[in-house]
């Protein structure tokens, strides 16, 4: 039954929880949790409902979209029933042994840049991810900075091994801010389901290939 497994949505830097309303409005049928990070408009979702999800992990498949996706490892390690990373990663920044990742000054650069024109710094990581989102009006300028420290120095590629039987990964094959390269360093030999896409955005330009990959999963797991 469709009612088996809870759904729990974590969308990435800049964006809320609103980002996934186009795939979970075809999977109305699940007990769903969508977690706000707190980038905007003020919804930090409350540590109540934080503990209402680790209490459940097991009868969960979790998704997360790029940074909400290290989000959950870093939350909830290891314990949901299956994980679905979407235009994600398992490390961000580059380093010695990750030539593929985003060079560290970048995100120092936008966390300088945050204290003089946080709307600037929004709506240019929105066009580069192909958004046509407007610029909301309450942002929150320190879990932006918040996120872009966690970018900087989280690395769950050792925890690949852990996720093996439990991982399914949708990625653009030519996403403008997670490159090709980036997600096969990341996570290496684990099959990858490529989509045609020029975009950031895939639950938002394939929301029903979203959902019916998270439904698929949901059903036969």
């Amino acid at each position: 039954m469709s009612q088996q497994y809870h759904l729990i949505f974590v969308h990435g830097w800049g964006f809320s929880k609103e980002f996934w309303k186009p795939v979970t409005g075809l999977l109305q049928d699940f007990p769903m949790h969508s977690i706000d990070l707190g980038f905007i408009n003020n919804n930090h979702t409350s540590n109540d409902i934080i503990q209402i999800i680790s209490e459940q992990q097991q009868n969960t498949v979790a998704i997360g979209h790029s940074l909400g996706f290290l989000y959950l490892l870093k939350q909830f390690p290891h314990k949901f029933h299956h994980y679905v990373a979407i235009n994600s990663f398992l490390r961000f920044s580059k380093n010695d042994d990750y030539p593929a990742g985003v060079p560290p000054r970048i995100l120092q650069r936008m966390s300088k840049e945050i204290d003089k024109d946080v709307h600037s710094v929004l709506s240019q990581f929105y066009q580069q991810c192909q958004s046509s989102d407007s610029i909301p009006s309450k942002i929150n300028s320190v879990q932006l900075k918040t996120g872009l420290q966690y970018l900087g120095i989280e690395d769950f590629r050792n925890d690949l091994p852990l996720l093996s039987d439990k991982l399914t990964i949708i990625a653009s094959d030519n996403d403008p801010v997670v490159s090709a390269a980036m997600t096969k360093d990341s996570f290496k030999t684990h099959p990858i389901h490529w989509v045609q896409d020029d975009t950031h955005l895939l639950p938002i330009t394939q929301p029903d290939l979203c959902a019916e990959t998270i439904r698929n999963i949901a059903l036969t797991s």
